[in-house]
């Protein structure tokens, strides 16, 4: 268990996973320092005893997994005696906001995307809760007609399909956070849960029985450990596909690490995620996507090889992506040749201001939230200097808000579909949603294809219970395993990375994104 003294509460917003390093609040970026707190072990405590009080913890209804619920837990029924009231206070704040982490889950009893009106899917969500599965398929594949590139209605649609038989249980983690102050990513959700929903229903049409609770972490680290924390205790659940950052998946593996129970992370690439503490039971986190190391690495020698070795970065110093890459980029450049001239915070002040003269070439290396702030450093720079970047801009948002001033911009990214090791998962995506994939959407595909073939290879069935989980890491572990994905073959280091490489893309003037420029792969 992570030591909860090297986290500092937010004295505004009640965050408790910032750094103790941390100059701001990674939530709400009130500065930190005299004001904040580190997190009292008892609180944390009082807050998972919170979660499983109360007769127990129950997935829905009716029956959505193998049983309807999870063992239950003792609850304390009173806190100690000896607890100030500053602290007592904090520890109920705490239980009361996990409390809630059921909200949050489905299998198909609730709607958590939530954004598009659709009867049929809310008629089958009705059905589903009341165990009425035969009707329940019927109302979610009138929904899919409607709504085709939706992701969570084709999930439910295999869940009821699967019904109350015995079957094998992934929790796929995303930051929906429709109803969250933190803010989550509905696009990036979206992206996830089709990788997800698409290898679900190839794996149930071949006969592998893989249900998916879909889980909402909001990109919310608070919400990430409460519902990690609700994950590791049902016995049902064999495994994780998630979270959808870096911050969240920083903050519950520590939990999946503790209790055995294996997280692959189809897109978090913080190469802190590789440093979380492992258990008794050796790792149990991975990642299907390369990590920061890779990506930083690549965009250097680029750099070095197009003859710029004279770098100003900018980074957000508040995020755990960010300075691990920038971190990967400037010790490559330096051990190899090059040098950064000048760093920039993008969280502090206006950082398209500080534009070094004895640069030649602009790195970058921004995340979600401070992609608005380098795109402005982009324009700022009007095509005088060549422009690197990180993945956090492989987003069409960003062509349409850089538009002509990430002309011939470099990026260093883990796939692209024209460049896919497996074709036949692009026209069978394209044919499935109606349109073309992402990234994101490739590596959960690919971290729903490892678990599947590590099943396939230890003989996991819905029987084993929980005894699947640790059968399941020995065959991710064992030696030579490895899955086939769309982005490659998939093997791991003993670190839990993904071993494999990244892709260089250029921003051209182009029609296939519908902004005018897209991203065509480097040969």
């Amino acid at each position: 268990m992570v030591n909860e003294f090297n986290y500092v509460t937010c004295p505004k917003c009640g965050h408790d996973r910032n750094p103790i390093t941390a100059k701001k609040c990674e939530i709400c970026a009130k500065k930190l320092g005299k004001g904040g707190s580190p997190l009292p072990l008892i609180a944390a405590g009082l807050a998972t005893l919170a979660i499983f009080g109360g007769g127990g913890y129950f997935f829905l209804k009716g029956s959505q997994s193998i049983t309807a619920s999870s063992d239950p837990v003792p609850a304390a029924t009173t806190a100690n005696a000896g607890e100030s009231a500053p602290v007592l206070a904090e520890s109920q704040a705490i239980a009361a906001t996990v409390s809630d982490v059921t909200n949050y889950l489905s299998q198909g009893d609730r709607i958590l995307i939530s954004d598009a009106s659709n009867p049929d899917k809310q008629a089958g969500v009705q059905a589903f809760a009341s165990g009425d599965f035969q009707t329940a398929v019927t109302r979610f594949q009138a929904a899919r007609q409607a709504l085709r590139n939706d992701p969570e209605t084709l999930i439910y649609l295999n869940n009821a399909r699967l019904g109350s038989s015995p079957t094998l249980t992934i929790a796929a983690v995303v930051p929906i956070g429709t109803d969250s102050p933190v803010g989550g990513n509905l696009n990036a959700a979206r992206e996830l849960l089709r990788g997800i929903a698409q290898a679900q229903d190839e794996a149930v049409q071949a006969g592998v029985p893989f249900k998916v609770l879909i889980a909402d972490d909001a990109n919310d680290p608070s919400r990430a450990e409460a519902i990690a924390n609700v994950l590791v205790q049902d016995q049902h659940v064999l495994a994780v596909v998630g979270h959808g950052t870096s911050r969240t998946s920083l903050a519950a593996a520590p939990i999946y690490q503790q209790n055995q129970l294996l997280m692959i992370a189809p897109t978090s690439t913080s190469t802190e995620l590789a440093q979380v503490p492992r258990g008794a039971g050796g790792n149990f986190v991975f990642r299907t996507i390369p990590s920061d190391q890779f990506t930083g690495t690549t965009l250097a020698r680029h750099a070095l090889a197009e003859g710029k070795n004279r770098a100003i970065v900018f980074f957000n110093s508040q995020s755990s992506y960010s300075k691990s890459l920038m971190e990967a980029f400037s010790t490559t450049l330096g051990l190899e040749g090059g040098q950064i001239v000048q760093q920039v915070d993008l969280s502090e002040g206006n950082a398209a201001s500080q534009l070094a003269n004895n640069a030649d070439v602009i790195v970058l290396l921004p995340d979600s939230e401070t992609l608005t702030q380098a795109i402005a450093v982009a324009s700022a720079n009007q095509n005088r200097l060549p422009i690197l970047a990180g993945d956090a801009f492989y987003t069409i948002e960003s062509l349409r808000q850089g538009g002509s001033a990430l002309n011939n911009a470099v990026l260093s990214v883990p796939w692209h579909p024209l460049a896919s090791a497996n074709p036949n998962f692009i026209q069978a995506s394209s044919s499935l949603w109606g349109g073309d994939v992402n990234w994101r959407t490739a590596f959960a595909y690919d971290a729903m294809q490892t678990l599947r073939s590590a099943r396939s290879s230890a003989s996991v069935t819905p029987q084993v219970g929980v005894e699947g989980r640790t059968k399941l890491n020995s065959a991710l572990t064992g030696s030579g395993f490895s899955a086939n994905g769309t982005t490659g073959v998939i093997s791991f280091l003993p670190s839990g990375d993904r071993n494999s490489k990244v892709l260089l893309v250029r921003v051209q003037p182009g029609n296939r994104s519908g902004t005018g420029f897209d991203f065509v792969p480097i040969q």
